[in-house]
């Protein structure tokens, strides 16, 4: 038997959807048409749980909520899948490199208290320390002795619905102790998403807003941080897909937060490919009223935007940390104009959660 490559055969079944659906010959008519819905999908008995987002019962995303039961283990909530106008999802969560790479994530790799000694981690999946355990892969740390990563707990979530599905959410960042069900509070979160579509446009606009549960604490500088997505493994640059920024860089890889220069901080980054015969992408963008905008990517198909890729952030009652951001998945290709429309459009939104 012939050896079939990876990305044929995920292309062979990409397109095989593609073909069996049903796709409207104008995506402008769907969107002046729309009927938003959010449905509260509970299952197993409570273990996980979900809100799956639709227009004219097409799915647009779903957020799915954060747990560390052994079954649905997963300790950021995320929306998952994300999906263009047409129905055709651009994102991806838990691939095959990086597992805590989740879809449209949020989340910091460092988080100190005041007063303590030990950083704990909100993005990845940190098992509990295993002191005899080697870390091969790492010379100046060991991943088996900094755990457990704490969790995003959801305690409270509304949603309106009228021109836009607006979800707000009310998310405690705990940690998780080992003998305990419940964890300490350490982060109190208010989360806004704005998600509504456009023409060929899936339009997600997200607001947050930290505060301490307790004690001030510090967003110590860290590359696992604050908003990003991890794109469909079909539209990734390492599978074919192309990746550009504001400052028309293609496929930038790693860090990008200077003024000035070949490392400057863009205002958006774009990533584009094919699913089957369809043309489709997800686009990240700053909200230039941010403290900074910094951005990290790589060609496996991870983007993000932070505050606190090389800089820390202090956090207290009196000084909350705000933090907005856009995402637009479209169907076609995203245009540069279009795109900076999109930014300017973003940036003249009051980035504050409100009410």
């Amino acid at each position: 038997m012939s050896e079939v490559s990876r990305r044929a055969f995920l292309c062979a079944g990409a397109g095989s959807f593609s073909a069996c659906k049903t796709i409207p010959s104008s995506a402008t008519a769907a969107a002046r048409d729309a009927r938003y819905n959010v449905e509260d999908q509970v299952a197993f008995g409570g273990q996980t749980r979900r809100l799956k987002l639709t227009n004219n019962d097409r799915c647009i995303a779903s957020l799915i909520f954060a747990t560390d039961y052994p079954t649905h283990f997963r300790l950021k909530p995320e929306l998952y899948p994300v999906c263009t106008p047409q129905g055709i999802p651009v994102t991806d969560s838990h691939q095959f490199c990086f597992i805590h790479h989740q879809s449209i994530m949020t989340g910091h790799g460092k988080v100190r208290l005041d007063g303590s000694d030990r950083d704990v981690d909100f993005y990845r999946q940190l098992p509990y320390p295993d002191d005899q355990r080697e870390d091969k892969f790492h010379k100046s740390h060991n991943l088996f002795h900094m755990g457990p990563s704490g969790i995003q707990r959801i305690t409270s979530a509304r949603w309106d619905i009228t021109n836009q599905i607006t979800l707000k959410l009310t998310v405690e960042w705990q940690s998780r102790e080992k003998k305990s069900e419940g964890g300490q509070p350490l982060i109190i979160e208010q989360r806004r998403y704005d998600i509504f579509q456009r023409g060929e446009l899936t339009i997600i606009d997200q607001f947050s807003q930290l505060v301490p549960a307790t004690k001030p604490l510090t967003l110590k500088a860290d590359r696992h941080s604050f908003v990003g997505v991890r794109v469909h493994d079909l539209i990734d640059p390492d599978e074919g897909g192309v990746m550009r920024d504001s400052e028309r860089r293609i496929n930038p890889d790693g860090d990008y937060w200077d003024k000035q220069g070949e490392r400057k901080a863009p205002k958006w980054i774009d990533c584009a490919g094919k699913i089957g015969n369809n043309v489709v992408g997800i686009a990240m963008f700053g909200h230039p009223g941010n403290v900074r905008n910094e951005f990290y990517c790589r060609g496996w198909g991870l983007m993000i935007c932070s505050a606190t890729l090389g800089h820390d952030v202090r956090v207290s009652h009196d000084q909350p940390f705000h933090f907005a951001a856009r995402f637009v998945a479209h169907d076609g290709e995203l245009t540069h104009a279009e795109a900076d429309n999109l930014y300017q459009q973003f940036g003249a939104r009051p980035r504050e959660i409100g009410n």
